[in-house]
């Protein structure tokens, strides 16, 4: 025999209900799929009626995005001519500053700023610099580099290729230095 037994669907109490979907719309609210889906609405949204249509295959990209940045400052203040894409031509591109301040924001939000050594540091640097021009030599974000590989574009599938291999060695590398 049990000790309890369960109340019935019907004997639920409304405020138990309710405190029970407010939990539940909580741990959603915060979720990376909710910001996702409000980004793409948003980006539809401003697409449509806001008469910002960025070129074919121009994704999420901070290498793009900021070389963009940099170019369009410089161009508006010093008045040199650096190439900026189309999407940034008439107004600057704030996706890095955006995801910066986003970071500190939700870090700050969730108690979790704070300095982090990693060691390393100078290594760090120069992977991320040779990073970031190899990002810029092959047009940019993975988003950009699958769209590019879809069309047929052979330095798009070479490039998604260089991204599976490194996904692959970084995940092996990873594994490894964490058996020892």
């Amino acid at each position: 025999m049990t000790a309890g037994t369960a109340p019935a669907p019907s004997e639920t109490s409304s405020p138990d209900l309710v405190a029970g979907l407010n939990a539940r719309a909580g741990r959603w609210a915060r979720s990376a799929i909710v910001y996702g889906l409000v980004a793409a609405v948003g980006a539809a949204i401003v697409g449509e009626w806001g008469g910002v249509s960025p070129p074919a295959a121009y994704g999420l990209c901070s290498a793009c995005h900021g070389r963009d940045l940099i170019d369009w400052t410089l161009n508006h203040v010093e008045g040199t001519k650096l190439f900026v894409t189309a999407a940034g031509a008439k107004w600057p591109l704030f996706t890095v500053v955006g995801i910066v301040v986003g970071s500190l924001a939700a870090s700050h939000r969730n108690g979790e700023y704070r300095a982090l050594n990693l060691g390393g540091n100078a290594r760090q640097f120069v992977l991320g610099f040779f990073v970031m021009c190899v990002a810029l030599f092959v047009g940019g974000c993975p988003t950009r580099i699958i769209i590019r590989a879809g069309y047929g574009d052979v330095a798009g599938m070479i490039a998604l290729g260089g991204v599976a291999l490194g996904i692959v060695f970084a995940t092996v590398g990873m594994r490894w230095a964490a058996r020892r």
